[in-house]
């Protein structure tokens, strides 16, 4: 996907889909507990934030067996103020059972927005375990790139689907 070209809901949907399959859990990550679950809300709503403006629907959240939110991912198709809304109760919402204490909060973004989501963040206070960048090319892969981790060494992996 040129930087040119804005991402539509297509591509967005399967990027959703491709980051749950493979980073929450990693392929062979051993230290993800058995029964949490990953859920997507791309195309059905259903695993919500309670939020001051109602119920918000993250992309991806991940759950315990006992049904506590423990990490929270939003891709995002375009960075603006509305996202830092979303993502401070997207923050809010997960735990912050990190290596170094930062919330389970994810953020993806189309290559090239890298730079202005983490002012986004930072301007705001947003705690966050991971900025990464997602693009597919012409030939419909989806690539994703650690840009910045906060949370935990092993999510600074490079993931391309097949």
């Amino acid at each position: 996907m040129p930087k040119s070209d804005q991402p539509n809901k297509s591509d967005h949907d399967r990027a959703v889909r491709f980051i749950a399959a493979s980073r929450f859990p990693f392929p062979g990550q051993k230290d993800w507990p058995a029964d949490n679950l990953t859920i997507t809300n791309e195309t059905v709503p259903q695993r919500g934030i309670r939020t001051p403006d109602g119920t918000h629907y993250p992309d991806i959240v991940i759950v315990t067996g006992a049904g506590e939110l423990r990490e929270v991912a939003e891709i995002e198709t375009e960075i603006g103020e509305l996202q830092a809304k979303t993502w401070a109760w997207g923050s809010a919402a997960a735990d912050d059972k990190t290596k170094t204490g930062v919330r389970h909060f994810f953020v993806y973004v189309p290559d090239g927005l890298e730079a202005k989501a983490r002012e986004v963040l930072e301007r705001n206070a947003i705690s966050y375990a991971g900025v990464h960048s997602w693009s597919v090319d012409a030939g419909g892969k989806i690539r994703i790139v650690p840009v910045f981790t906060t949370g935990d060494p092993k999510d600074h992996v490079e993931s391309v689907s097949a």
